[in-house]
């Protein structure tokens, strides 16, 4: 069984998926997909200016590291994944890097300027964890959304975007 059956036995469904350039200053494209896919997936959650707030705090923090520290950053044709996915309870955000088979490390440094997304995700996060795959990782995430049950979950759409996230919001939004 495969990462969609395993996780839609686990009550929680994929709505959607894009790959990002991994280059720095996509990060902020990274965010503005994830707020807008909870604005329009989940619009009473979206209310929650905690939730949005924490969603855009760790998706940037994955992204960033997925950039600084794999292949997807440092690589001309390097890549990322950002995965999205709904549960009654959860929603859960994964990143897909190109990542080495050393998983992501948790730093204690306290006069270190940098170093600290992890232990932030890890203070934010309800869950979170690391995937090794063939080539990268799957670092993720979940958050718990309080809001009335979903009626039915599979009604809201599977998204693979394909293109700029900025333009496809444009898009949408014109």
């Amino acid at each position: 069984m495969g990462q969609v059956g395993n996780m839609a036995a686990s009550g929680i469904r994929l709505v959607g998926e894009m790959r990002f350039p991994g280059r720095s200053e996509i990060v902020s494209d990274v965010r503005i997909y994830a707020a807008h896919w909870l604005v329009m997936a989940l619009p009473d959650a979206a209310d929650d200016e905690n939730l949005l707030e924490n969603l855009r705090l760790l998706v940037t923090e994955l992204a960033a590291n997925a950039i600084k520290h794999t292949m997807s950053g440092r690589w001309k044709h390097g890549s990322f994944r950002v995965r999205l996915w709904l549960g009654a309870d959860r929603i859960r955000i994964e990143v897909v890097d190109q990542g080495w088979w050393s998983g992501p490390r948790l730093h204690d440094a306290l006069f270190e300027t940098s170093g600290r997304g992890l232990q932030i995700l890890a203070a934010v996060a309800t869950k979170w964890g690391v995937r090794r795959r063939w080539f990268g990782r799957n670092v993720w995430f979940e958050l718990p959304i309080h809001v009335p049950p979903v009626a039915d979950i599979a009604n809201v759409p599977h998204r693979n975007h394909t293109q700029e996230p900025r333009r496809e919001l444009e898009e949408r939004t014109a």
